[in-house]
């Protein structure tokens, strides 16, 4: 071998060795790092590629100062956070920073990338507790795990309406379990909210949405219920308003029920409202049917809690809640108002009708009368 061939070899051997040993290094940094990053926030998405896998895991990483630290909300409140079905992760990400949330949204999405779960977010309501850290909000915001039980009250539903309606989302309590406590207030929520007067939670529990996390307790549902009624009827104001029609807040929600089992017609609320007002004060009996409904209860042939077609033998049932046999309102609420109903019974319309009936234009809406004379010509053919 010559001197040049002799050379030639050794600076192919030092290249190749050199090459080799900045791969070793290069192999030896990538495990390093991808290692850390699943030691410090779990394995990377399987499908993402061996060179965006390095990439997130630098990435998140180097921001693992960021990331890692616990977000406290104030006053230690936990947040809702909603997704909708067109919404885009970058939107979504930013919309996480944007409510303070997460410290940084675009950091929020690195992780879903890394762990995949870009591709997955599902739409809904998710409950945020406060006190998680970043890589902990983004394993629950979007995962159907985590998502939010939609329990929806409608306008005029009764205690067991409810509990019908809680059977169906697969809760840690049963609507049974929910009746009971509604029925039978316990202690801890007595205690919590002095508003409430009697032993049923009928008629305080406000028709609407509720976003129930998925493992809720009882006692917790029973608290976002009255936390709910609190700030809507209570804290603004419209307690103090109640107050001013000299009526106690049990007497007003008995009302506000009653309308609303009367009428979902919200603009003749108030009408109505004055009604019931104007046969109180002349000591007149408020005669109305759906509070002999709610003392029937269930009716077997009909498979309701609301019969329709009341005879008069229902008429004359023996019950506190039958206004056709006792004067004034009835002990206590027939079903969950809507809040329209209960402002109208604070903001009662100024008139001298003391009857009204169903219009015959099944509109749902009713004519009202001063006169017995003119309630019965409002009377159909």
């Amino acid at each position: 071998m010559t001197k040049t061939e002799k050379k030639n070899a050794f600076i192919f051997r030092y290249l190749f060795f050199s090459i080799l040993l900045i791969a070793s290094f290069l192999l030896l940094a990538c495990y390093l790092t991808v290692s850390k990053a699943e030691k410090n926030f779990g394995k990377a998405d399987r499908q993402l590629p061996v060179v965006s896998r390095l990439k997130y895991a630098y990435i998140l990483n180097k921001n693992n100062a960021i990331l890692t630290p616990l977000v406290a909300f104030p006053d230690d409140i936990d947040k809702k956070f909603f997704i909708s079905s067109d919404e885009t992760v970058l939107e979504i990400c930013a919309k996480l920073e944007n409510e303070k949330i997460v410290p940084n949204g675009d950091l929020a999405c690195q992780l879903l990338i890394y762990y995949g779960r870009d591709r997955m977010i599902q739409p809904g309501s998710y409950t945020v507790p406060s006190g998680l850290n970043t890589i902990e909000i983004v394993q629950r915001v979007g995962n159907v795990a985590y998502r939010d039980k939609d329990l929806y009250i409608f306008a005029g539903w009764r205690l067991e309406e409810i509990a019908n309606a809680i059977d169906t989302l697969g809760l840690s309590f049963t609507g049974d379990e929910f009746l009971s406590s509604a029925l039978n207030i316990p202690n801890e929520i007595r205690e919590k909210y002095e508003f409430l007067p009697g032993d049923s939670l009928e008629g305080f529990i406000l028709s609407g949405q509720y976003h129930l996390q998925p493992k809720i307790t009882l006692i917790e549902a029973l608290e976002l219920f009255m936390d709910t009624f609190e700030s809507k009827v209570v804290l603004s104001g419209l307690k103090a308003e109640l107050e001013t029609q000299k009526l106690s807040l049990i007497e007003s929600l008995t009302m506000a029920s009653i309308i609303q089992r009367e009428t979902l017609a919200v603009e003749e609320m108030p009408t109505m409202a004055s009604v019931f007002y104007n046969r109180l004060i002349l000591g007149m009996r408020l005669e109305t049917d759906v509070t002999v409904q709610y003392a029937i209860g269930w009716d077997d042939n009909t498979e309701t809690w609301w019969k329709p077609g009341l005879t008069w033998t229902d008429l004359a049932i023996n019950s506190s809640y039958n206004t056709y046999q006792v004067n004034g309102l009835p002990p206590g609420p027939i079903c969950s108002p809507s809040l329209e109903a209960i402002q109208a019974v604070a903001r009662p319309a100024q008139s001298d009708y003391l009857f009204f009936r169903a219009a015959c234009d099944n509109s749902g809406r009713h004519n009202f009368a001063k006169t017995y004379e003119e309630h019965l010509n409002n009377g159909c053919e």
